[in-house]
């Protein structure tokens, strides 16, 4: 599918991106960073120019005045701003294989990250399938790449479940419990979400990927370039992009203070993104319990046989810790206040 950019996002594209730049280290011309799209973003807001397109239309004196830039900062916007033909290229490229580009400027970009992460959300994101499954929210299943036989059993039964149930599975792409979640919701004609950290060009030329893609059965997103390669802090970074497209989120394994999984749930459990749920059984990893113990809601293998759906059991377990925590105090911790407005959201969303 092809996506068409706004100008705004032309301007977003060259001055924030890497796109039609080399992706190499220590590269001459560096686009700006996240932070400094967000410091210059607001800065825009608050200047009479207000929109990235105006960086095509005014002087560049203007920028400097409007926006208290120095000259180092305006030559190098100046600069990226003048590789409109590479960025060109690029794109029509990209749309070769079947990616897309989408930026915080469009209305194709997935609301729900800007909804929960505000600032933290990626600037642009690269996208092949049916962006509206962006939208669907769902449950994200994670857990480490060497998850033990019970967490695998756990793992397929939660996301068949997904599937039967017409909830979208979300998860990182990795290997471990994310593939083994949308391997599964994939076989049994559900629907899937994988969020990448690296790698797209190269997963999208696999044909059982091409044909869930054409059956609108999947949909790839990634912060990062799609040649990109791997580098363990955009997998770290990428979790939160994971969390923030769910409806809930499920633990299947996490070791202690350590990796990915255990990163990722620790930052939810502090920002209260979205519910956090994690595997609670005899066999679990250390770090689940703690996680457990921290104030994630525990889940085990009897759910996945209960004839409830699982919105509604999830929603039933946030409705019986908000009580624990009594709700309806009258001053009440940021907490539970970001508690009580979940459990609002997932009744209205399910």
């Amino acid at each position: 599918m092809t996506i068409s950019l706004s100008v705004d996002s032309q301007a977003i594209l060259l001055l924030a991106s890497n796109v039609g730049l080399p992706i190499v280290k220590n590269m001459d011309l560096k686009p700006l960073s996240s932070s400094e799209w967000n410091a210059m973003s607001e800065k825009l807001s608050h200047s009479t120019l207000k929109y990235p397109r105006k960086f095509f239309e005014a002087d560049p004196n203007e920028w400097k005045e409007q926006l208290d830039l120095n000259e180092a900062q305006v030559e190098r916007m100046q600069r990226l701003l003048a590789r409109g033909a590479n960025l060109s290229m690029e794109i029509e490229r990209l749309s070769s294989l079947g990616i897309w580009i989408t930026t915080r400027a469009e209305p194709t970009y997935p609301q729900r990250l800007k909804k929960v992460l505000k600032r933290k959300c990626p600037v642009i994101m690269f996208g092949v399938g049916d962006y509206n499954l962006a939208s669907a929210g769902g449950v994200a299943i994670v857990g480490s790449r060497d998850v033990d036989s019970a967490g695998v059993e756990f793992t397929a039964k939660l996301a068949q479940k997904c599937a039967n149930e017409e909830l979208v599975v979300i998860s990182g792409g990795a290997r471990g419990v994310d593939s083994i979640a949308q391997d599964t919701a994939l076989n049994n004609g559900g629907r899937v979400l994988s969020i990448l950290a690296n790698g797209l060009e190269k997963i999208i030329q696999r044909r059982e990927v091409r044909k869930n893609i054409l059956e609108n059965k999947m949909l790839l997103l990634t912060p990062f370039h799609p040649k990109v390669p791997f580098h363990a802090y955009n997998a770290m970074e990428r979790n939160k992009f994971v969390y923030a497209m769910s409806n809930y989120t499920v633990v299947i394994s996490a070791a202690e203070k350590k990796g990915g999984t255990w990163t990722g749930a620790a930052e939810n459990l502090k920002a209260q993104w979205v519910p956090l749920f994690v595997r609670d059984e005899e066999s679990c990893p250390s770090g689940n319990r703690t996680l457990i113990d921290q104030g994630a809601i525990p889940i085990d293998s009897a759910v996945l046989s209960s004839t409830k759906h699982l919105s509604e059991w999830f929603t039933q377990k946030l409705g019986e810790k908000a009580q624990r925590l009594d709700i309806h105090r009258k001053y009440m911790s940021n907490e539970e206040q970001n508690l009580k407005a979940m459990v609002n959201e997932q009744i209205a969303l399910f």
